[in-house]
C-alpha cells in the first residue's frame, strides 16, 4: 500500500488505485447526505428512506455525468472506445448527472408517496455543496481549467495550487477554484436566507439552485479552455441559461399554476377542546375516579384541568401506580359513556367546517390521546363521524403524543405521503406533535387567555373560530412548516 503516489491518487494497493477524484466526489456526496439525513429525520421520515436512496442515486449519477460527456466528446471516444469507461481519468459532465439524478429521483419519490419538490427543495442546495467538494477532484485531475496566465497571477495563491495548474507548460487559471468557491457561497446564501427570507412556494429552494448555479458555470464556462462545444457555442453556457429560466420561471410559481402542483392537504384533527368540549366531562370523571380510589383528596380547579391531554393511562400511572390501572381504565370508559351525552359539547362551526371540508374532497382523520372508543362517542355526538377517514387513537399510537406517530399513523392509515399535512389542536403538546414532523400545525383557542400560552410554542397559525379552518386549507402554499429544514 502506497499513499499519494502521485498528485492524482489518493492510495495505490499494487494495481489498485484510490484517486482523489474519486475521494472528492464522495465525500461531496456523503456531506451532502449527511446533512440531507438530519433534515429529513426533523421531517418525521425514516432514514431508510435517503438510505436506500443514496446508492442508487451515485450510480445512476455518475452512469448520467460520463455518458454525457461521451456523447459531446464522441469524436475522441470513438477511436478510443476502451476508454469510454476509464472515468478515473476524468471526464464527468455535472449536467449530465443532475438531469439523470432529477429522473431517478422522480421515479424513487413517486414510488414512496413523497413530494418530490420538498426533496428538490432539501436536496439541491446541499448539491451545490457536493459540487463544491467535488471540483477539487477537477484540480487533482488537472481538468476545468482556464485559459493561460503569467507566473504573476498566483502571487497570492499558495504554491500547491500555483504548481498544480502547471499544464502543458503554461499556468492556467484555476476556474476549478472559482467555481467551487461560487458554489459554497450559493450553499451558504439559499441554506438562510433563501430558506428563510425568500421561500414562498415549494419547490423555491430547487429552483434558486437552478438560478445560482445557472449564473455561476455560465460566468466560469466561459474562462474555461476545455468546455465541451457544439459548433462555437460552449454546451454548459447553453444549459445554464436554460437552468437559469427554468428558476426564475419556478420562483414565480408559474409552474404551479400551470401544472396544478399545489395539493390539498390532509387534515387531521385533535379532539378534546378542538372539535369537542370535554373538560367538564373528563373532570367530573376523574373527580368520581378519586373519591372511589382517594376519597381524601381533594382536587384542585388547575388538577382538573390538568386531566386533558394526557392518556389516561399516564394519569394512572401519575396518580394511582398502585391500584389496578387496567380495572380503573375500564370505570373511566363506562364513566365517559354515562356522562358524554349531556356534558360533552362540539365546539360551534365544528360540524358545518367538517361537512364542507368532506364534500370539497379533503381527507380528514383524528389522532388523539383518547382511546378509539371514546373518540367515536364524541364523532357520533358531534354529527361528524360519517366525515371522518380515520381514527387513531391511544391504542394506535407508538407513543402518545407530542410524539408525532400517532400524525405519521394516520397517513399510514389514508394511504397519503405526510408532506401536505395540517394538524388542528389546542394545546401545546399538539403544536409540538405537528413540529416534530415539520406539519403545517394550526393552534385553535376558543380563548383568548389561552393565546399567550399556544403563542410560546410558535404554531404556523393561531385560530379562534374553527370555522377559520375553511378558508385557510384553500390557500396556495406549502402544508408543511417551512421554517423547519
Amino acid at each position: 500500500m502506497q499513499f499519494f503516489p502521485n498528485s492524482k491518487i489518493f492510495v495505490s494497493f499494487g494495481t489498485l488505485h484510490i484517486t482523489w477524484y474519486a475521494i472528492c466526489i464522495l465525500t461531496g456526496a456523503l456531506i451532502a447526505y449527511a446533512l440531507c439525513q438530519r433534515t429529513i429525520k426533523k421531517w418525521g421520515y425514516a432514514s431508510a428512506l435517503l438510505e436506500d436512496y443514496l446508492f442508487p442515486l451515485l450510480l445512476i449519477g455518475i452512469l448520467g455525468a460520463r455518458i454525457y460527456y461521451v456523447i459531446f466528446e464522441w469524436s475522441y471516444y470513438s477511436q478510443h472506445v476502451e476508454e469510454i469507461v476509464a472515468i478515473w481519468h476524468g471526464g464527468l459532465a455535472i449536467h449530465g448527472g443532475i438531469i439523470a439524478g432529477l429522473l431517478f429521483s422522480l421515479y424513487y419519490y413517486h414510488n414512496h408517496h413523497v413530494s418530490f419538490l420538498r426533496m428538490f427543495d432539501l436536496i439541491m442546495p446541499n448539491v451545490l455543496l457536493a459540487q463544491a467538494f467535488g471540483r477539487w477532484g477537477n484540480f487533482a485531475n488537472q481538468e476545468a481549467y482556464g485559459q493561460i496566465v503569467s507566473a504573476s497571477y498566483y502571487k497570492f495563491f499558495p504554491s500547491f495550487i500555483k504548481n498544480q495548474m502547471f499544464i502543458d507548460g503554461y499556468y492556467r487559471q484555476p476556474t476549478f477554484l472559482y467555481e467551487s468557491c461560487l458554489n459554497l457561497l450559493g450553499f451558504l446564501l439559499i441554506s438562510t436566507i433563501g430558506r428563510k427570507k425568500l421561500y414562498r412556494h415549494r419547490g423555491d429552494c430547487g429552483f434558486m439552485y437552478c438560478v445560482w448555479y445557472g449564473i455561476t458555470r455560465f460566468i466560469v464556462e466561459g474562462m474555461r479552455s476545455d468546455s465541451l462545444m457544439i459548433g462555437s457555442f460552449r454546451i454548459a453556457q447553453i444549459i445554464s441559461v436554460i437552468a437559469i429560466i427554468i428558476g426564475l420561471i419556478g420562483l414565480k410559481g408559474v409552474f404551479h399554476r400551470i401544472f396544478g402542483w399545489y395539493h390539498k392537504p390532509v387534515i387531521l384533527l385533535d379532539v378534546d377542546g378542538t372539535i369537542s368540549s370535554s373538560k367538564a366531562c373528563i373532570a367530573q370523571i376523574w373527580t368520581d375516579i378519586f373519591q372511589k380510589y382517594r376519597p381524601d383528596d381533594v382536587l384542585t380547579q388547575d388538577q382538573k384541568d390538568s386531566f386533558s391531554g394526557p392518556t389516561v393511562e399516564e394519569t394512572i400511572k401519575q396518580y394511582f401506580p398502585n391500584e389496578d390501572g387496567k380495572k380503573i381504565h375500564e370505570m373511566y370508559d363506562a364513566l365517559y359513556e354515562k356522562y358524554a351525552s349531556q356534558m360533552v359539547l362540539a365546539i360551534p362551526g365544528v360540524e358545518d367546517t367538517i361537512q364542507h371540508l368532506h364534500d370539497d374532497g379533503y381527507l380528514i382523520g383524528v389522532v388523539s390521546n383518547k382511546t378509539t372508543n371514546l373518540i367515536e362517542i364524541d364523532l357520533n355526538l358531534i354529527g361528524i363521524d360519517s366525515c371522518i377517514d380515520c381514527v387513531i387513537g391511544a391504542e394506535n399510537m407508538p407513543k402518545p403524543k407530542p410524539s408525532s406517530s400517532g400524525l405519521v399513523a394516520a397517513c399510514d392509515a389514508l394511504n397519503v405521503g405526510h408532506d401536505d399535512l395540517v394538524y388542528v389542536g389546542d394545546t401545546c403538546q399538539d403544536i409540538q406533535a405537528a413540529r416534530n414532523m415539520a406539519a403545517y400545525s394550526i393552534a385553535f383557542s376558543a380563548y383568548s387567555s389561552e393565546k399567550k400560552e399556544l403563542l410560546v410554542y410558535d404554531p404556523c397559525r393561531l385560530i379562534h373560530s374553527f370555522s377559520e379552518l375553511q378558508d385557510i386549507v384553500q390557500e396556495s402554499r406549502a402544508w408543511c412548516d417551512t421554517r423547519i429544514w
